[in-house]
């Protein structure tokens, strides 16, 4: 199973650099976008690092496969150095929603 990362080329070569392989740069999110119905088709990968920017300007797209795609890929969202706005977890809110207990704040 592989790790595959998403994203434009500063984030990718952190990447790159920490030994993930298949990297694929995405100058915009459309890009990003045509990357990942490529990557949803296949069986052999098991993570799939996006680069928040993009996941944020995908987010229905990123939701849809999320709820349909079963076990893997996991897909992560991750910020790169010039993002510092603080993340909500989208899954910490659904949970907060469904149960009205905040997890994060014990």
């Amino acid at each position: 199973m592989k790790v595959v990362a998403v994203g434009d080329i500063d984030f990718i070569a952190g990447f790159q650099l920490a030994g993930v392989k298949e990297v694929y740069e995405s100058n915009d999110a459309s890009k990003a976008k045509n990357t990942l119905e490529k990557i949803k088709e296949r069986k052999d990968v098991a993570i799939v690092l996006i680069q928040r920017k993009f996941a944020k300007e995908l987010r229905n797209y990123i939701n849809e496969w999320k709820f349909n795609k079963g076990i893997y890929p996991i897909i992560l969202e991750l910020p790169d150095h010039k993002d510092n706005e603080e993340y909500e977890d989208p899954m910490s809110e659904i949970i907060k929603r469904a149960i009205g207990v905040d997890l994060n704040k014990r």
